[in-house]
């Protein structure tokens, strides 16, 4: 266990209080998916207690936020439903979708939410109606998703063909599709590039989205699972490892490590573009680090199982 106290009360949800002052002062409200209990929480990062927690049956895994409408995207992969929850602790509606859903990602642009599908598909979704606007096809299992900021490029990772896809959102046409190490899960979009965490090879590929090449790698822990990006750092969660990997995003070069609770998956970025959170999927914890200093601030418990897989932070600011 890293070094920092974890904290418990009513329902599980810790609600210990940050230093007022610290860069915590900025942040805002987290959506932590945890599938073993079947919960969503929203909890409020600046106090690290819980604003409510909901019951989401069927296995809730991936979600994405906006902040703009103060609302939340989740999938849940067992029952293969879209929920959409407000900030506020409320479910808005719900929404079936096709094949194996499992990945998901949020475009402000068109307001859509795009779902990866384990059926060999990737799905854009209107999340007012439901309805399938358009269908990508990818390869094998695909996992991961993000767009960019700008709208106009999807990216998927396809698990078991060893690619990145990437779709040109304007015409709906695949661009190419990059290879990548084994079992690509995770996707990041950040700065031109895509860094795709190789879960079999323990390394992040890092590609070019101009050139739409490799343009290197990045060593990691064992068992690399997504990557972000605080304080001017890459940070990647390592399952197996119990560790995020510190890299510099210039070099590629390593330059630190993390030691956090077991099975860390999800990691978020908050909006002082400092702070990380990252949900320890067996530990049943969220855990806050400082990007600038690599400490552990505090631990925070949560229902059985958390993973939060995507951008599940919201700057409601």
């Amino acid at each position: 266990m890293a070094n920092g106290s974890m904290t418990g009360c009513a329902g599980g949800i810790c609600a210990a209080l940050l230093l007022l002052g610290s860069p915590a002062a900025a942040l805002d409200l987290a959506v932590v998916t945890s599938q073993n209990a079947g919960k969503v929480t929203i909890l409020d990062l600046q106090s690290g207690a819980a604003r409510s927690t909901l019951d989401v049956p069927g296995d809730p895994v991936s979600v994405a936020v906006d902040g703009r409408d103060a609302r939340a995207f989740v999938v849940a992969v067992k029952s293969r439903m879209l929920h959409v929850i407000g900030l506020d602790g409320r479910e808005i509606m719900r929404h079936p979708l096709p094949g194996a859903p499992f990945g998901i990602a949020y475009d402000p642009i068109s307001r859509h939410v795009f779902v990866t599908d384990w059926e060999g598909h990737a799905h854009e979704v209107d999340p007012a109606t439901g309805a399938v606007v358009r269908s990508f096809e990818t390869g094998a299992n695909p996992s991961g998703v993000a767009v960019s900021d700008d709208g106009r490029l999807l990216a998927v990772t396809d698990r078991d063909s060893d690619t990145l896809s990437l779709f040109d959102l304007g015409s709906g046409a695949v661009v190419e599709r990059v290879p990548v190490g084994h079992h690509p899960f995770g996707v990041t979009l950040w700065e031109g590039r895509a860094y795709v965490a190789d879960v079999l090879d323990n390394s992040v590929t890092v590609v070019d989205l101009g050139r739409r090449a490799v343009v290197g790698k990045v060593e990691t822990g064992e068992r690399p699972y997504t990557v972000a990006f605080a304080a001017g750092r890459g940070f990647v969660t390592d399952q197996y490892g119990g560790t995020l990997t510190v890299f510099d995003p210039a070099t590629l070069a390593v330059t630190g490590q993390v030691t956090v609770g077991d099975y860390p998956e999800g990691i978020s970025v908050a909006a002082d573009g400092r702070t990380l959170f990252v949900a320890n999927w067996f530990s049943d914890s969220v855990m806050r680090i400082d990007g600038e200093t690599l400490t552990v601030e505090q631990e925070i418990a949560m229902p059985p199982g958390p993973r939060a897989f995507g951008s599940f932070i919201a700057d409601t600011n």
